[in-house]
Formats: structure tokens, C-alpha cells, sequence
């Protein structure tokens, strides 16, 4: 494992700086008046942070026998796949709120394990929370689709 912490580390530094490089290409602004590449900056340096931690956990860590693999984990990446695809098709047609409710409660319960009714309810909170931040607070209109205005 912690040779594949080291290729991680190694390709997320990169990575930063690549977008350090590119960030600099932009006007960078001072913390009182950012520029639009002040946040790439930041973001870019967190990165960096993020890889050198992850390279010095890698060197401290001892490599142990391997982990065995799930032998459903690509089926599980495949529904994942297929999920969000169909939510992307259905977003408009059924509208946010049956299109994410949808969603969540497959990904709950036939990927999370939790048993329908637990996932039905915890999508339905998800998905009014998140269209009382989008719609209410911040303004955005979310597609009614087939339940119109609610």
C-alpha cells in the first residue's frame, strides 16, 4: 500500500504543479482584492500539501500483505456509472426533485446497504435540503419536471 501512496503522491504533485504554473498565468490579486487566479493558487498549493503529506505517509508506512479485493467492486462501479447516467438523462424530463430522490435511494440502498425505507427517507432529506439551499436561498431553478411547481 505504500508504494501505491508514493505513485499517488507522486502523480497529485504534479499535477499541483501543473496547475500552480497555470495559475500563475493569471492575474493573482492580493488577499484584500483576489484576482480569478488567487483561488487556483490556493487550491493548487493545498494540493501540493496534500501530495508531500501523502508522500511522507507512504515512506513511513510498512508495506503489508495486499487487500483482497472485492469481487463486486466493478459491478458497483458500473451501477454507480449507470445511475448517474440515467440522472443526467432523466434531470430535465422527471425534474430535480424525483430525478435526485431516485438517485440517492438506488445509491443508499443498493450500494450503501441501507434498507429501502431508510433510504427513501434519507434521499427525500437530501433532496429538499438541497433544493432549499438552491431554490430558496440562493435563487437557482431547479427543473420541476413532471410535479411542476411544489
Amino acid at each position: 500500500m505504500a508504494r501505491g501512496d508514493a505513485w499517488s503522491a507522486g502523480a497529485l504533485a504534479l499535477l499541483a504543479i501543473f496547475a500552480v504554473t497555470h495559475a500563475l498565468r493569471l492575474e493573482v490579486g492580493s488577499l484584500a482584492r483576489p484576482g480569478p487566479g488567487f483561488f487556483p493558487l490556493v487550491l493548487s498549493a493545498a494540493l501540493a500539501v496534500v501530495a508531500a503529506a501523502l508522500l511522507v505517509r507512504s515512506r513511513r508506512a510498512k508495506d503489508g500483505p495486499p487487500i483482497p479485493r472485492e469481487p463486486t467492486a466493478r459491478g458497483r462501479l458500473a451501477a454507480t456509472a449507470g445511475v448517474l447516467a440515467a440522472y443526467v438523462l432523466l434531470f430535465e424530463r422527471l425534474g430535480f426533485v424525483l430525478a435526485t430522490v431516485g438517485m440517492l435511494a438506488f445509491l443508499f440502498a443498493a450500494l450503501g446497504r441501507y434498507r429501502w425505507p431508510i433510504a427513501l427517507g434519507a434521499a427525500a432529506v437530501v433532496t429538499v435540503a438541497a433544493w432549499v439551499l438552491f431554490d430558496t436561498w440562493l435563487h437557482v431553478r431547479l427543473p420541476a419536471g413532471v410535479l411542476g411547481r411544489w
